[in-house]
């Protein structure tokens, strides 16, 4: 996966709201660690210029759909959701290729406890009706 859309994608969504959120930062943090990413190489891949465009055409179709969840689990986990955050997704969503509101779909079926798992199968699955054409 495109690891500097990805994270880019999980900072801009964490700052939507106009705070960065030690739960959000945490998040990040975590699933940098995940992905075998060190805090270092983080702010090096943050830092990395470029068009969304030129990073996206390296992602298939699962590596969207992890971007997707991955953002509307940080929007859910600090227990606020602001319209900031959600425009901000929306527009993630479109630039992936699907529908805005995919998002409404995903923030349904994703807890804001980042220890509930999730099954991206099914939303994989689900997520197809949304894909622009």
């Amino acid at each position: 996966m495109n690891n500097v859309l990805k994270f880019k994608a999980l900072v801009g969504i964490a700052k939507a709201d106009g705070e960065f959120d030690p739960t959000e930062k945490s998040f990040i943090l975590r699933l940098a660690d995940l992905d075998g990413i060190s805090p270092e190489e983080l702010k090096e891949i943050l830092s990395t210029k470029g068009k969304t465009k030129d990073f996206i055409r390296d992602l298939d179709y699962d590596d969207k759909i992890n971007i997707l969840i991955d953002v509307v689990q940080l929007m859910k986990i600090d227990g606020k959701v602001v319209l900031s955050e959600i425009k901000f997704c929306e527009r993630l969503a479109k630039i992936l290729g699907f529908e805005e509101k995919s998002i409404g779909f995903l923030s349904g079926m994703i807890d804001n406890n980042p220890e509930v798992s999730i099954n991206v199968g099914r939303i994989s699955y689900r997520m197809k009706k949304y894909l622009l054409e």
